[in-house]
């Protein structure tokens, strides 16, 4: 993994044979670093499905984890009908919605529930009416109450 390291975010690039870009994941810090938005998750087409970008999560969340973090979040769009949260109205009963959410065509968040996350909330028409941003989570450090 290649990367490029601030204070105020984290970029990691899996490099392949010839120097070939083959997938990125960013991150910004939020809550006073003890979050971090997962944001952007790329890999490229020729490169999905081998393990590269839950390979590429891991790793984000290892280097979150050693700067004290302990929860990573992240936005999964629905603007295409992947989702049985899509092309409807979730108000007024968004919690109630949310918690019946079924993936009916491949959706991202998926692949996120694979690797420990989940849905923690959605904003209904973020991206146009019928089209939510569902909200997913992971507690990636001790959990340590005073």
């Amino acid at each position: 993994m290649e990367q490029a390291l601030s204070a105020d975010r984290i970029s990691r690039a899996a490099v392949g044979a010839g120097d070939r870009l083959q997938g990125w994941i960013g991150a910004l810090p939020a809550y006073d670093g003890h979050a971090w938005e997962l944001h952007p998750l790329a890999v490229a087409l020729e490169f999905q499905g081998r393990g590269i970008g839950a390979a590429l999560v891991r790793d984000l969340e290892d280097h979150v984890r050693s700067l004290g973090a302990t929860t990573i979040f992240l936005g999964t769009d629905d603007e295409t009908g992947q989702t049985s949260l899509a092309g409807v109205d979730l108000y007024p009963n968004v919690l109630t919605k949310l918690a019946h959410v079924r993936n009916l065509r491949g959706h991202v968040f998926g692949f996120y529930q694979k690797l420990g996350y989940v849905v923690v909330g959605a904003i209904p028409d973020a991206n146009g009416f019928g089209k939510p941003d569902i909200l997913m989570a992971k507690r990636i450090g001790d959990k340590a109450l005073p």
